[in-house]
């Protein structure tokens, strides 16, 4: 870890710590004009310090992966808008006691100006870290995997990559664009002895080149001559592009091309439409910027500046969809625009425009369309309710009413782009699409642990032992041909070996889902909520988690939901740079995740009444589930059947695992026991009413 003397970084800490504390005493001390003037110069003194800070303190931070220096500098950035953000709404609440409101238009400017200059953070304050603006990796896989689908399929991009490279030879290009031509054998680097690829038709793991040199027909029968031909050009644009070195060997070590075929279909029509070069390359990375800049648009439109400012703040501060994975790369953004789109929409009561974008969605990544358990949730308590029949048990009181008009309209909206959309994905890419996506995606790829994994599944295969353990740190092999065959193959099998654990958890969020959201009627609620079904039922590479800026706009409906959000990016910053090995490191991101989803659905829930409230004795049992205790229900059986399993099992790390559920479930059993116990005021008690409130007025 570098250093850095304590005396370079202390002035500029005390430049910060004083400008921000002259700041307080001027404008407790001066008014006017005078005062504005002052402000503004301490401002600017106070950002330039913490600029200069970041930077410094970015050359001290232990390097990560292959990141520099402005990149650890960013972080700092980060989380310090963060923080800053947090302060402001704590000062606004303080305003607000004291009944002396900040102005609604400083707010708007301020807010409108940290949600830009989050969105500026995410791309790196414009130094993206890779040359061209052209992320080379990224584009590889989807540019090759969408062109020539009909030839390789899923399984073949690496194996013809190999032997096209092995057809190829010698080659000469002006890789810079500036008239000199360098010297490539393409043909020599695939025949070095220690080159390996992703055996993507097979187990996916790593694998020796031989065999397939031996058999180049296996590739170039799935080809015409002319397309043989055109692949060969492409292959050699990408390799050369990255110098044919070991980022080009590295690439296909991968796993492969993976979208379903709706995605393909547009992927398909790019790589036809537009040659490889180093321009157009860039011109298709630019569609992704378009995208994320239509997704910030949209929610400024539907929900306001104040939303607008805490999805910027929160995408760009955070840290498990930083732009390294991403940037620069090929229609990778498509799916979180309309993933937000469709709850913009639904706000602005465009129901089956929504329905449609989040069906687009899922047909693009799959994962979006776990969301619509929210909806599903919604719809179906309206089709489905309980009567008032005196003496009745609960299953004669059972009664059945049509969908809603608003649902309907929905259903028919996701129902036309769903066949619209496969019907023309299956004529293009082939019929066969869906079975090969299903076969190679969901069968071998799902399954298959990544270092940078998040989800349910990572937080339960993830072992917190020591010595011995399947850790990363303790399991991997440089002398296998794959050195994390052993850390994958633990992790499977300890996900299998607790997944009564995830049953658990799958039955308890259910049930709580229902009960909180029986209280909304809005479905860009629902949506929102039903987000946490991504965490639960789909194990995903760490940047699709972006989708995750969506529960800012619950703050239209609890505007505290805002500092956990922004607590959130804080508290993933700290762990991106103090934890070492990423499947430590992302079990901790999915982890934080799941806990900041939780306490953000259960925010919505009903407020604890204290026993002396008469309206309490009026409510149903349901009503009576504060966020509390529906939070003792998703930690404390889990937690037990963990418990158990890890105590039959012999695990003690499992058993230390378990017991942060437990005793985090019977801790807010009691904090919501200690709330209704409140000594009942002198003056008159607020009006509660017994009837659970709507959201819909939101």
């Amino acid at each position: 870890m570098p250093t850095i003397p304590l005396n370079t970084l202390l002035p500029w800490l005390l430049g910060l710590v004083g400008s921000l504390t002259v700041m307080g005493l001027v404008r407790k001390r001066l008014l006017g004009q005078q005062r504005a003037i002052a402000s503004w110069l301490l401002a600017f003194v106070a950002v330039f310090c913490f600029g200069m800070l970041a930077g410094k303190m970015g050359v001290a931070l232990p390097q990560v992966a292959s990141d520099s220096a402005h990149v650890r500098g960013l972080d700092v950035v980060k989380a310090g808008l963060a923080v800053l953000a947090m302060s402001l709404i704590f000062f606004e609440m303080k305003r607000a006691g004291e009944k002396r409101f900040v102005a609604e238009k400083w707010k708007r400017f301020i807010g409108v100006t940290m949600g830009v200059a989050g969105i500026i953070l995410y791309f790196n304050s414009f130094k993206f870290g890779y040359p061209k603006y052209f992320h080379r990796w990224d584009q590889y896989h989807y540019y090759m995997g969408a062109k020539y689908f009909p030839e390789i399929g899923y399984d073949g991009l690496y194996k013809c990559s190999t032997i096209a490279q092995d057809d190829i030879g010698k080659v000469s290009v002006d890789v810079e664009g500036n008239g000199k031509f360098r010297s490539f054998d393409l043909r020599a680097e695939v025949r070095k002895g220690d080159k390996k690829i992703r055996n993507l038709g097979g187990d996916n793991l790593l694998i020796k080149v031989d065999d397939l040199l031996a058999n180049p027909s296996i590739c170039k029968d799935r080809f015409s001559p002319e397309r043989w031909e055109e692949y060969k050009k492409d292959v050699t644009f990408f390799s050369t592009q990255c110098y044919v070195d070991s980022y080009w060997t590295q690439m296909q070590q991968d796993h492969g091309y993976n979208p379903p075929p709706v995605w393909t279909l547009a992927g398909y029509y790019l790589g036809n439409w537009v040659p490889t070069t180093v321009r157009n390359m860039q011109a298709l990375a630019a569609i992704d910027v378009a995208y994320l800049l239509a997704t910030f648009i949209a929610i400024y439109w539907a929900f306001g500046w104040r939303v607008f400012a805490i999805a910027g703040i929160f995408f760009g501060c955070q840290s498990s969809a930083p732009f390294l994975w991403t940037g620069g790369a090929l229609l990778r953004q498509d799916w979180l625009f309309f993933f937000v789109f469709a709850a913009c929409l639904a706000r602005k009561r465009y129901f089956a425009l929504a329905g449609a974008s989040l069906v687009y969605s899922a047909l693009l990544r799959v994962f979006p369309g776990l969301a619509v358990v929210g909806w599903l949730i919604v719809a179906g308590l309206h089709m489905v309710y309980l009567q008032h029949v005196p003496g009745a048990s609960w299953f004669r009181r059972i009664r059945f009413r049509g969908m809603a008009p608003n649902h309907l309209r929905m259903l028919i909206g996701g129902t036309a782009a769903a066949v619209i959309l496969i019907g023309s994905s299956a004529a293009v890419v082939g019929t066969d699409s869906y079975t090969k996506f299903f076969k190679h995606t969901i069968e071998v790829h799902d399954k298959t642990p990544l270092t940078n994994h998040m989800g349910l599944r990572v937080i339960l295969g993830h072992d917190m032992g020591f010595e011995g353990s399947g850790r990363m740190r303790y399991s991997k092999d440089g002398s296998k041909t794959d050195p994390f065959e052993g850390w994958k193959s633990a992790r499977v099998k300890r996900y299998n070996d607790y997944k009564p654990v995830a049953y658990t958890v799958f039955a308890t969020s259910l049930l709580a889902s229902i009960l909180v959201m029986r209280r909304t009627k809005s479905m860009w609620v629902a949506q929102a909520l039903g987000g946490i079904w991504i965490i639960l039922g789909s194990q995903l590479t760490c940047y699709y988690y972006s989708y995750m800026l969506l529960l800012a706009v619950l703050s239209k409906v609890r505007r505290s939901t805002e500092i956990f959000l922004l607590g959130m990016a804080v508290m993933s910053q700290v762990g991106w740079r103090s934890i070492g090995y990423n499947d430590d490191r992302y079990m901790y991101l999915s982890l934080i995740s799941l806990l900041v989803s939780y306490v953000v659905m259960f925010m919505l829930a009903p407020r604890e009444l204290p026993n002396w409230n008469p309206r309490k004795a009026n409510l149903k049992w349901y009503d009576k589930l504060s966020g509390a205790r529906l939070g003792t229900l998703v930690s404390l059986p889990p937690g037990l059947v963990m418990l158990v399993m890890g105590a039959i099992r012999q695990d003690y790390s499992t058993i230390l695992m378990a017991a942060v559920p437990v005793l985090g479930g019977v801790g807010l059993w009691l904090y919501a026991e200690s709330l209704a116990k409140r000594p009942k005021p002198n003056s008159p008690s607020p009006t509660v009413s017994a009837k659970s409130p709507s959201f819909e007025a939101a």
